[in-house]
């Protein structure tokens, strides 16, 4: 999946307050066990440094002045705490680290005047420190190897490994949660489409859960009502076909007038209506897709309307999808019928085969749908205002052929072409159509 697609959605979201959530947690955690163990650390320097000092300063007390610089000198042992004249060493200077500038602080506090630090980086990390011992200011030099921190690098590992495993926990996490909400979308996408789509399995948190309930509710309930209204709709229209058989077969054994002429018209045309009603609600019907030839498809259909008298330009092209061949043949059918009545001649059908969808046109040269009422005119029982009350139709035509495009994954789309007249296009995917 892209990841324009995954931007702003909720899975990405999840993910991301988990991620964040985790390492400013370990961020905090890093930070406070660093700053506690700098703190020990310094507490113990500390100790460590007035236990120096006390001692030194008991020792110097019962020696004379002479004797305490070479004293001091004989004590010089590297590597540990030692107490040194100012004079005794030339310092190598570097950045004090932050743990001597907290123990001159403690020492200036403890001893009533000002301790200066210096850091040397030599062989040996050592804090020099100027502090009065007997009326008199040393250097006490305090070994730092003991009392640094020691290397952030095994932390730092262990908190990477941590942060990747969180990762991986919170996306599989969000992928858990988000899931089960797009499994739903893709039914309301099912359902705004006209097909029922399966149960959607009720997974993820208990609302999300729910919220999957309830759909699957509605859905059931929405196909009930629609299959309750096609029952009533095909049994309504199949009762009034007995009456209306009966009525035409009356008027046909009158004397033939004029009266009776408009009469068989008028029935005709309540047989016609009657009939767009049982398509429209067959429309509705879930079939199984199979193989359609549409090349013989469309030859069996144009030679119906043929024997009618409409004549159609078909330069015979051949293709195969996987369809509803009794849905397909009323959808053209309807289409060259509101040619028939609504358009002009010359009427033409073609068939463009691609390489992952085909197209069927049906044209006219008639003035066709103005841009403004095309959308209306998908419309179950809409008929333009134009045509309305004069021309005997039911506005289910195209209803029915919108309704077939959409259970077959396709897209319909009305052109007027430079040459003139109107045109109705069908793109249909050649991939195969869930049943």
């Amino acid at each position: 999946m892209k990841l324009p697609v995954l931007r702003g959605t909720l899975f990405i979201r999840l993910a991301a307050l988990v991620v964040m959530a985790v390492l400013a947690s370990q961020v905090f955690t890093l930070w406070l066990g660093v700053k506690q163990k700098n703190s020990l650390l310094a507490g113990q320097l500390y100790a460590q440094v007035v236990d120096t000092l006390a001692d030194y300063e008991g020792a110097l007390s019962r020696l004379p002045d002479a004797q305490r610089g070479p004293f001091l000198l004989a004590n010089n042992h590297a590597g540990l705490p030692r107490l040194l004249p100012l004079t005794a060493a030339t310092l190598v200077h570097a950045r004090v680290p932050p743990m001597g500038h907290d123990l001159a602080g403690q020492l200036s506090d403890a001893l009533g005047e000002p301790v200066h630090v210096q850091f040397s980086r030599g062989e040996r990390q050592e804090l020099w420190l100027r502090v009065p011992v007997l009326d008199q200011h040393y250097w006490l030099v305090m070994p730092l190897t003991r009392f640094l921190p020691p290397s952030l690098r095994p932390t730092l590992q262990a908190a990477g490994l941590v942060a990747l495993l969180s990762l991986l926990a919170a996306f599989a996490l969000a992928w858990r949660t988000t899931r089960p909400l797009s499994q739903l979308v893709a039914a309301t996408r099912e359902l705004e489409a006209g097909r029922t789509p399966p149960p959607v399995v009720a997974s993820g948190p208990r609302e999300v859960r729910m919220l999957i309930e309830r759909f699957n509710g509605m859905a059931q309930a929405l196909d009930k009502a629609a299959s309750e209204r096609r029952l009533m709709l095909a049994g309504l229209s199949h009762d009034l076909r007995t009456p209306l058989t009966r009525l035409k077969l009356a008027v046909e054994m009158l004397s033939p007038d004029e009266d009776s002429a408009g009469m068989l018209s008028d029935i005709d045309e309540l047989s016609h209506i009657v009939s767009q009603f049982i398509d429209f609600a067959r429309s509705e019907e879930v079939r199984p897709m199979q193989e359609v030839a549409l090349g013989a498809l469309i030859d069996s259909v144009l030679a119906r309307f043929a024997r009618d008298g409409m004549v159609v330009h078909w330069q015979r092209e051949d293709a195969t999808l996987r369809g509803d061949a009794l849905s397909l043949q009323r959808l053209l059918s309807n289409l060259l019928e509101n040619a028939r009545r609504y358009g002009r001649p010359p009427f033409a059908v073609s068939l463009q085969p691609g390489t992952s969808e085909l197209v069927l046109r049906v044209r006219d040269g008639g003035e066709g749908i103005a841009p403004a009422l095309q959308q209306a005119a998908l419309a179950p029982f809409e008929r333009l205002a134009a045509h309305r009350g004069t021309d005997g139709g039911s506005g289910l035509g195209l209803a029915i052929v919108q309704r077939i495009v959409q259970q077959h994954r396709g897209r319909l789309q009305f052109a007027h072409p430079a040459g003139g007249g109107f045109e109705v296009g069908i793109w249909l995917p050649l991939a195969p159509s869930p049943d």
